[in-house]
Order: C-alpha cells, then structure tokens, then sequence
C-alpha cells in the first residue's frame, strides 16, 4: 500500500517495479498531483550483443524489465488488445514510428549524440546533449490553435544523454502519458535506446529518469484491473 498522499517521485531497481509503484499510486488515488518523475536505477540489463533487433526475444535480454513483465503482457484490455502488443507497439514507435522518425530526422540527432560521445574530451559531464521529438513545426503551431488538438504531436517531447564519467543516463520528458497501455513500454523502449548507445560508445549504462506532466488513463478500469493483475505473487 503506497502511503496517503505520496509525493509524485517513484524510486526503483527497475522498469517494472517503479511501473507497479506508479500504477498503484494512481489507481489508489494517493498520489494527488498531476505530474509524475520516475527514477529507475539499473533500467539496462546488458549491453553484451552483436546485433540490434526490435524483436521481443532481443529486447527482454537487454532490459530489465522486471518481475511485472509477464503478467503485463498477459492482461486483456477492455478494447480486446494484450499487454503484450502494447509493449511491442511503444519499442517500435520510438525506433520507428513518429518519435523514431522526429529522431532520425535528418538531421538524426541520435547520430549526432552518439559521434559527440565517440569524441570524448567533455570532463566529468555534459550537460547538452539533448534530442527533441516535439518541434516549433508542426507541433508547436498545431498547439497554439484556438482549440488545439493533440493529433499527431508527440508525447515524448525530449531526451537528454547525460555521461558522467564512465556511465551514460538518459533523462526523457513526456507532455501527456497513458499509464495503462504505454507507460511501461515507453519505459522499456527508453532503456533499450540507452543500451544501444551506451554499446555503440562503450560506456556503462547508468540510471533513467521520467517525467511525465500530465499521466493519465486510457481506460480507468484498465488502471485497476492491471494494478490487481501485478500486485499477483510471481510465479516465476
């Protein structure tokens, strides 16, 4: 039981336990604000792999997920969907959809991060390397509207790779967030696009923070329904 009127910080080992924390202190209502940060300390398993894949056999090797995973994916939503898909569906839209595509632009600011860790010479730490999905256009123009809709404005709307001697962390900042279908996946997502840099320029992965400035639900229901589903006894 998360106790009355928790802060809006969440403080984990990994993925799916600062998900279950979240989840839970939303569904109980005990977390009144509007706002959440999360902070995962090890969100990356290994970074020990020869190719990149999307393919969930890859990516549950490299992230750690958690002991939430299994009974994540194996939730049915109310609209029919699985756990499974949503999960599956946040590490393809990151690589390769809208917020894969506003990455990789050109110019690809992912590349530009990573030739930037590649050259070193930065002391201790390096406090701008910062990628942006969200832009002035279109986004920032469909916004302003009389009334705005949020139709294809990216969630994510900033990453932040932050090397502090020899670990990399990633700091990730989204305007709006579903916490019943993508928060999780959005996390997962996350973590495995830190151990692809961190592989590619050899530094240790370090912690992941979240913040999230308007964390809602698809479905209310669905909130509690997964926050009973986790809090089940493993039986791994």
């Amino acid at each position: 039981m998360v106790p009355a009127n928790e802060p809006p910080h969440i403080i984990a080992p990994d993925i799916g336990t600062a998900y279950t924390e979240l989840l839970e202190s939303r569904v109980e209502g005990q977390c009144p604000y509007d706002y959440h940060v999360i902070h995962i300390a090890d969100p990356v398993s290994t970074t020990d792999y020869d190719e990149f894949s999307l393919e969930r056999t890859n990516w549950t090797e490299i992230v750690n997920a958690g002991d939430a995973l299994s009974r994540f994916e194996s939730y049915e939503f109310n609209d029919g969907s699985a756990g499974r898909y949503w999960l599956q569906d946040r590490v393809e839209e990151l690589f390769e959809g809208l917020y894969g595509e506003r990455l990789t632009g050109p110019p690809n600011q992912i590349e530009m991060i990573v030739d930037r860790l590649d050259q070193g010479n930065h002391g201790q730490t390096t406090n701008a390397l910062v990628a942006q999905p969200y832009q002035l256009e279109p986004d920032l123009e469909k916004a302003t509207h009389g009334r705005p809709l949020a139709a294809d404005i990216p969630c994510l709307t900033q990453l932040q790779f932050k090397p502090r001697r020899d670990k990399l962390h990633l700091y990730t900042t989204f305007r709006s967030q579903y916490v019943d279908t993508k928060c999780y996946g959005n996390l997962i997502s996350l973590a495995l696009l830190l151990a692809e840099v961190c592989r590619r320029t050899e530094y240790d992965p370090g912690y992941m923070v979240e913040g999230v400035h308007n964390p809602i639900f698809r479905n209310s229901s669905d909130g509690k329904g997964l926050a009973s589903k986790l809090s089940e006894t493993s039986t791994k």
